[in-house]
């Protein structure tokens, strides 16, 4: 069936309000503030390091710090994204809500993308604030541009889309505990194969397949900021990133709308 177009809009900020009286929202608040509180001092400190082969410019220390600041974040929002969506769907469908919606005139892949929507909200408001609020205080201090701190955000919201979905995808089939457990020790696997992709270490058949095939969650990351960290990006590597991220963007929410639609919804349990 087709997408109802006024109902999801309706539905997501339904969704959204179901998210924000989650009780993870007041930490995450008061995380974007203890952050962005942590980076504006650490940013007043002086950008010059003295080595034994002179002193490092301000890109240098400025550059380095973002990237590997704003990678931590992204990563952090993801995993937001992968905790909120966990039980966004399967709840309604526990208590019961979800069949009373669905017994009106409504396409079963509207109702989920919405809840999806509505759960993301929470970790693209913290991608913005986080990953923004830390690329501003970057970019004006040590003379950067703000056009990777811009990219990675776009890129962080991406992943974010990807790893909720997967994690929704969960919850239709595995406990609650299960599926927070698979969120995040999924993503650290990934940006741990990435990692070890970036830094030239030799990597295991396990985490070669993550790298390579697996979303891009810290490369996007570090490509997008490769102007702050002066490292660039041959054509090749840039297609491979774009052409997991969207494979992976579109296949995780095409598999949430799919299995939705047949799964058997009148025996649901509380699990």
């Amino acid at each position: 069936m087709a997408l109802d177009i006024r109902p999801l809009r309706l539905l997501a900020v339904e969704g959204l309000q179901d998210a924000a009286r989650r009780r993870v929202v007041p930490a995450v608040a008061g995380l974007c503030l203890l952050t962005l509180a942590m980076v504006n001092s650490c940013t007043q400190c002086s950008p010059l390091v003295q080595t034994d082969s002179g002193q490092l410019e301000t890109l240098a220390v400025f550059g380095w710090a973002g990237v590997i600041t704003l990678g931590v974040l992204a990563l952090w929002c993801a995993i937001l994204a992968g905790l909120v969506a966990s039980d966004h769907l399967s709840s309604t469908l526990e208590d019961g809500s979800a069949l009373l919606v669905l017994s009106r005139p409504l396409s079963r892949r509207t109702f989920a993308l919405a809840r999806l929507v509505g759960s993301l909200m929470i970790s693209f408001a913290a991608a913005f604030f986080l990953l923004g609020g830390t690329g501003l205080l970057m970019a004006f201090r040590g003379d950067l541009s703000l056009v990777p701190a811009g990219l990675a955000i776009a890129g962080a919201m991406v992943n974010c889309i990807a790893v909720a979905a997967l994690a929704m995808v969960s919850s239709l089939y595995l406990p609650r505990m299960a599926t927070f457990l698979l969120v995040m020790g999924g993503v650290a696997s990934v940006a741990m194969a990435n990692l070890m992709s970036a830094s030239g270490m030799a990597l295991g058949s396990f985490f070669g397949i993550l790298d390579q095939m697996g979303p891009p969650l810290l490369s996007a990351i570090v490509l997008a900021l490769s102007g702050w960290s002066g490292q660039p990006f041959e054509g090749a590597e840039v297609l491979n990133v774009l052409a997991r991220m969207g494979i992976w963007t579109v296949g995780s929410v095409s598999t949430l709308l799919f299995l939705f639609d047949h799964r058997e919804l009148t025996h649901y349990e509380p699990r």
